[in-house]
């Protein structure tokens, strides 16, 4: 028993020491400060889970609450002089406690509000991956650590895995490689310019890639074909007609007089070509498929047709990987040119170039999520505010997007993924009857945000209630404040309120008033004690 009494009274020695307790606060003071550039360039989320809510900055608090508990005990038995001391001290430990009550119990979120529709469920700031299986109405739910940096959460649940863990991310592009190089599929990437603008184009035929063959600028239509029909493009027919293969990838632009033309009993117009030594009918006007002996659209074969009429009265581009086509308007016929990296080719349209960078036919291209501090202008995240998380189920790897939810089907099965908030579910509804948004004088920076709402209390009826900036809407322990406003399907403004509950409150408020009380306390205590000659503690 002495043994531990003399431990217990090193350890109280120990953190009550007037040094110590200088450490501790130092620390913290640093931390803090920390915490606060942080959150200046990477945002309040990034700062709470690299600082303020991390092990270690909580093990800090902890040091410092053990450090004014022991300099309060080594000063026991009470002493007069010393009753504001107490007081202080005894307010600090109360804060300490109410901030642990709430940081255990409390709620801290945003609900949304759509014009008109009731809404009772709480988006907290805690992220959750859910993995559902809708043909045995099951969903798993897992907890997402609370980390800064990239985490490999090492989970394995029937077969399905997961790696790594992205809190922050950003897109970057990744080219998967091919094991077997195919010219039919490649992928290519081009730059496209003016004096005032400039665009950088990934296209690709490879049918496992994030990209497109196609894709629109404005008025502008980019395609991206197979090198192997660039030769018929630059064809002057006047019909315009070109045939392909879609297996062995031959085109040809028939001559006038190897076109046959004839009526359908429709009226139609049914195009027949001889290519590669058979004879080929269309309705160029219906579809690009070819017709049957029954006259009816052959959905199985490789030939395809289309005319380049189509593609003359608007801006479109084609390219084949190092060659390009389009048509001129100033010249009004097909033109064709090179594209290479070292000289971009001119177009007619307001002064554009285009410039190959990179073409591969060994790999095609992918977004992949890759870790990056976010980036903060203005109070709000303009980079990496992006979580993902790496699933493998077999041999199939892919990512999974907060917002973006992904299906996969498995032996006949459909797995859906989802990366998302908690969430908790209110016993009453709120419903926002409209939302008010008033903005700087001449200007459309909004100045402040109001929501008039409805509070469907169940049994009880309802209650009107008027949210804005230091009016909140309080009920049943909740504290719902006006926090921001969205553009709802519908065309009205939603509002975004703010949701906390705090039951730690009351103990933080108890230790405040005797941080004051035993201040002033302590003041006159201490100024009376030196008068009369008295000893420092």
């Amino acid at each position: 028993m002495n043994t531990l009494i003399a431990s217990y009274r090193k350890v109280e020695l120990f953190f009550g020491n007037l040094k110590f307790a200088v450490v501790i606060v130092s620390l913290f003071a640093v931390s803090l400060a920390y915490g606060t550039f942080m959150e200046s360039y990477h945002g309040t989320e990034y700062a709470n889970r690299l600082v303020y809510k991390a092990w270690w900055f909580m093990a800090i608090q902890f040091t410092m609450f053990l450090s004014i508990l022991f300099a309060t005990l080594i000063r026991l038995p009470p002493k007069k002089h010393l009753y504001g001391f107490y007081t202080i001290h005894a307010g600090l430990i109360t804060l300490f406690l109410g901030s642990y009550i709430t940081y255990e119990g409390g709620v801290d979120g945003t609900i949304s509000l759509a014009p008109n529709s009731p809404s009772r469920s709480i988006t907290l700031n805690e992220d959750e991956f859910r993995i559902q299986f809708p043909a045995r109405g099951k969903e798993v739910s897992v907890a997402l650590p609370f980390s800064a940096g990239e985490k490999d959460l090492k989970l394995d649940y029937e077969n399905i895995k997961l790696g790594r863990f992205l809190p922050f991310s950003k897109e970057e592009l990744n080219w998967i490689p091919i094991k077997i190089s195919d010219p039919g599929q490649t992928s290519s990437r081009y730059k496209l310019y003016n004096d005032q603008f400039g665009e950088t184009l990934t296209l690709t035929l490879h049918p496992m890639s994030d990209f497109n063959n196609t894709l629109q600028l404005g008025p502008l239509n980019v395609h991206y074909m197979p090198a192997s029909l660039a030769d018929c493009f630059s064809s002057q027919e006047q019909h315009g007609l070109i045939v392909w293969n879609g297996e062995n990838r031959g085109c040809k632009t028939p001559l006038q007089s190897e076109i046959k033309r004839r009526k359908s009993s429709n009226g139609k117009e049914i195009v027949a070509i001889n290519f590669e030594g058979r004879d080929i009918a269309f309705i160029p006007e219906m579809s690009p498929l070819p017709l049957n002996t029954e006259l009816t659209l052959d959905e199985k074969s490789p030939y395809r047709i289309f005319s380049r009429k189509l593609f003359e009265q608007s801006a479109h581009l084609f390219l084949f990987g190092q060659k390009a086509a389009f048509y001129n308007k100033n010249s009004t016929k097909w033109e064709t040119g090179d594209v290479r990296k070292d000289a971009p080719l001119d177009l007619p349209w307001m002064g554009f170039r285009v410039l190959l960078l990179e073409q591969r036919n060994d790999s095609y291209p992918v977004m992949r999520p890759e870790y990056m501090k976010p980036i903060q202008d203005g109070g709000e995240t303009i980079v990496g505010d992006k979580k993902a998380i790496e699933v493998s189920i077999g041999s199939d790897t892919f990512w999974v997007r907060s917002g973006e939810p992904v299906a996969f089907n498995q032996n006949g099965e459909k797995i859906t993924f989802d990366l998302t908030k908690k969430n908790i579910t209110l016993p009453y509804e709120i419903v926002l009857d409209r939302f008010k948004m008033d903005t700087d004088p001449g200007t459309q920076t909004p100045a402040s945000f109001e929501s008039f709402v409805t509070l469907f209390k169940g049994n009880d009826g309802s209650e009107k209630h008027h949210i804005f900036m230091n009016n909140p809407l309080k009920y049943q322990n909740f504290t719902f404040y006006q926090a921001s406003y969205f553009q709802s399907q519908e065309g009205p403004m939603g509002s975004v309120l703010s949701v906390n509950f705090d039951p730690g409150r009351p103990a933080k408020y108890a230790g405040s008033l005797l941080l004051v009380l035993g201040s002033i306390w302590h003041y006159f205590l201490r100024r009376k004690h030196l008068k009369t000659g008295g000893a420092r503690a």
